[in-house]
């Protein structure tokens, strides 16, 4: 038997969509959190699942997209854990306070809500104008805490480093007690400087498929300059396979979305799923630490956002022959950008004779159609390559 599929569509952490995703929860409906800003996501109608469970798409960690099934359990799990592994450090978790600055249509956006329910504390979301007003956002928290004990915030690298740039930023990430940092590395530069500065920052590991963090670094332990991201959870094993991948075994990790009448499990029939990342596991006094290498396929992080060239290679195809666009090939390749991590170039290779109006009509073209892309997918330059030389000169630079 299918279920139906109720789609809410989200731009952030609006409130109006928590309330439309806690009253389908309640009513043992299944949700797709879908952003509203891609268009080209494909929505299901029905699924052979039973709710209540949300459906996410997965920036992956095994080399491609996907869409990902919960049941409530795995994300009440999720929040169970890690309120336990917050009160073994001193944390009375009703005296909490969480504050959400990232979108609901991700699992470090959307656990604050499980998270908050389960430690019967409050949560607050933060709206992206708002965390870019540094003053603001500090005087806002400041009143928000009020009689709280401890304050805790889950931040993508990008919005740590925009922070950290600004005086009042820095003052803001100082007040709170921990301060989760997943999606991306931190740099050794933005690392330093926030041990410098007393800022309680807490490594992970994680992914939309395990229902957010399995591994997390305690925030002392940052402080005394630990680089890992942390000791595995307690409801979590993980293992290092032949190949150098981390293997994951765990009761909360979901469930793969093939079409609307099958699904299959990320585990295998022993209980491990193997991500695409590599890693490597350290015993440091009596306990196991993770340390994050690398992915092992060629997508990237792009401010907290995995990049698949792939699949903006399938979607600059598609355009290119729609539009009859005079390209002989392209390439897609990562340039490094200090505030996103990484970013996108394409080089790009015109058929013969084409003259400099129309590469110019045709980059034109191409830069509105990648506007409607999400933020982390939008080339940083489009770069055309003159394919008569010897070498590999670029005769035309259209940048952003």
């Amino acid at each position: 038997m299918k279920n139906k599929i109720h789609t809410i569509e989200v731009e952030n952490n609006e409130t109006q969509s928590v309330e439309k995703i806690i009253e389908k929860i309640r009513e043992n409906k299944i949700i797709y959190i879908k952003n509203k800003l891609h268009e080209d996501e494909n929505v299901l109608d029905s699924i052979s699942e039973n709710g209540p469970g949300i459906i996410l798409n997965s920036s992956g960690s095994s080399g491609k997209p996907r869409q990902c099934f919960h049941h409530l359990d795995n994300l009440q799990l999720s929040a169970i854990t890690s309120g336990k592994w917050l009160i073994e450090q001193g944390f009375e978790l009703q005296k909490s306070l969480i504050l959400n600055t990232l979108p609901l249509n991700h699992i470090s956006g959307l656990m604050p809500i499980f998270r908050s329910q389960t430690w019967r504390c409050d949560c607050i979301n933060i709206s992206p104008n708002l965390i870019k007003k540094t003053r603001e956002l500090l005087l806002f928290t400041i009143k928000s805490k009020k009689n709280k004990k401890h304050l805790i915030t889950s931040l993508v690298p990008t919005q740590l480093q925009r922070l950290l740039a600004q005086k009042d930023g820095i003052s803001w990430l100082k007040i709170f007690d921990l301060i989760w940092v997943g999606g991306a590395s931190i740099s050794r530069e933005t690392a330093e400087q926030c041990i410098e500065e007393k800022i309680k920052l807490a490594p992970c590991y994680g992914s939309t498929e395990t229902a957010a963090m399995v591994t997390s670094l305690k925030p002392k332990e940052f402080l005394m300059g630990f680089k890992n991201v942390g000791e595995i959870l307690p409801d979590t094993k993980i293992r290092i396979n032949a190949k150098g991948l981390i293997e994951i075994n765990s009761a909360r990790i979901g469930i793969e979305i093939i079409d609307s009448s099958k699904t299959e499990n990320f585990k295998n029939k022993n209980g491990w799923w193997q991500t695409g990342d590599y890693g490597e596991i350290n015993q440091i006094n009596n306990s196991f630490y993770l340390n994050f290498i690398g992915r092992s396929d060629n997508a990237f992080n792009s401010g907290g956002e995995i990049v698949f060239p792939e699949v903006i290679e399938s979607r600059l195809n598609d355009f290119i022959m729609k539009e009859n666009i005079p390209i002989n090939k392209f390439n897609i390749s990562k340039v490094s950008n200090k505030l996103w991590g990484n970013k996108i170039k394409v080089i790009v290779e015109f058929r013969e004779l084409t003259n400099n109006k129309n590469i110019e009509i045709s980059l034109n073209l191409l830069k509105k159609f990648s506007q409607r892309w999400p933020k982390h997918e939008k080339p940083e330059e489009w770069v055309v390559k003159n394919k008569n030389t010897s070498r590999e000169k670029i005769n035309y630079k259209f940048i952003k």
